[in-house]
């Protein structure tokens, strides 16, 4: 029998882990996931995340619960996801503001949109509308870019909030035409639309399905919208490319994301997910009733994409020196 030394018990112990297989992790997800929506309830993020819990739900075989965390712009919201362990049970729900714009507007980050996550799908993109109230004289885009070179910052136009889609999406416009006109920040939407219809407020820049049973009844008016191709939900209302402005391009959008470092089966499986609930008829359906364009792609083109957006809209804000504190 061969004598054991020190030596050979320790290089035998040593040894040992790679003679005994480890337990695989369990399939994912055997609990329910959270969908953190970093906006309050009603907006477009709410209803795009809450259009497709239901078939994540059934692709998956757990609930998706929705769990709105606003403030900050979307920054409190997608800090906490950041944060969170990266093993697939918390999902942020990602967007052009919380993942791309607020990089620009804000000094002081609580995380890095490129680093911080793993971006998984895209989900929707949702252009902006350019939108007056009826009785306003301005009928066309040029109209209105003549009025506001006439009458240079005394023209005003809203937006449901200061850093928004619609408050920079003006901003691109503005610049892109050399216009001067004075911003009127809402805390959302509603209060914003509410104003330009009661015409304390001449013009609003917002998500095209927001002003849209306004627009049917007659009490608002669209000059043109803010994506690369005319909006199914305003046929007759041109693009601002087609206006005069080639290439603009300034569409809210919004996707998946889990914490940075989530294993890559996980990634998988959510994306192929999203995937199929985005080909699902009631969704479809639902989206086209709300003007949003189903997103597409891997989850290499979703990051890239986030990536290309950070960039985008950073040399807007500085352009412009728009800062958020």
């Amino acid at each position: 029998m061969p004598m054991l030394t020190r030596r050979s018990v320790l290089g035998a112990l040593a040894a040992a882990p790679a003679l005994v297989s480890r337990p695989a992790r369990a399939a994912w997800p055997e609990r329910p996931v959270t969908l953190v929506v970093p906006f309050p309830p009603g907006g477009s993020n709410d209803v795009v995340t809450r259009m497709v819990a239901q078939p994540l739900s059934q692709a998956l075989g757990q609930p998706f619960v929705v769990d709105n965390r606003p403030g900050a712009n979307g920054n409190i919201g997608a800090a906490q996801v950041a944060r969170a362990a990266a093993d697939g049970y918390t999902v942020l729900v990602s967007g052009n503001g919380q993942n791309a714009m607020n990089h620009g507007l804000y000094r002081n980050m609580p995380y890095d949109s490129r680093t911080g996550f793993t971006h998984v799908a895209q989900l929707a993109s949702l252009p902006n509308a350019l939108v007056v109230a009826e009785n306003f004289p301005a009928r066309t885009l040029a109209d209105l870019v003549r009025m506001a070179k006439e009458r240079p910052g005394d023209i005003t136009f809203a937006s449901p909030g200061s850093g928004s889609s619609g408050h920079l999406a003006m901003a691109m416009l503005m610049r892109a035409a050399g216009i001067e006109m004075l911003h009127i920040p809402y805390r959302g939407a509603a209060p914003a639309i509410t104003d330009v219809i009661a015409g304390q407020v001449p013009v609003v820049m917002i998500n095209v399905d927001i002003p849209l049973p306004h627009v049917r009844a007659g009490r608002l008016r669209v000059l043109a919208v803010t994506s690369e191709a005319r909006s199914p939900l305003y046929p007759e209302a041109p693009t601002v490319a087609e206006s005069g402005y080639p290439g603009f391009s300034a569409n809210g959008w919004l996707g998946l994301s889990l914490p940075a470092g989530a294993p890559a089966d996980i990634v998988a499986r959510l994306h192929d997910a999203a995937a199929r609930a985005l080909q699902d008829p009631q969704v479809r359906e639902r989206f086209a009733a709300g003007g949003y364009i189903p997103g597409a792609g891997s989850s290499a083109d979703y990051a890239r994409f986030v990536d290309s957006e950070i960039t985008k809209w950073g040399a807007v804000t500085r352009d412009l020196n728009i800062v958020l504190e």
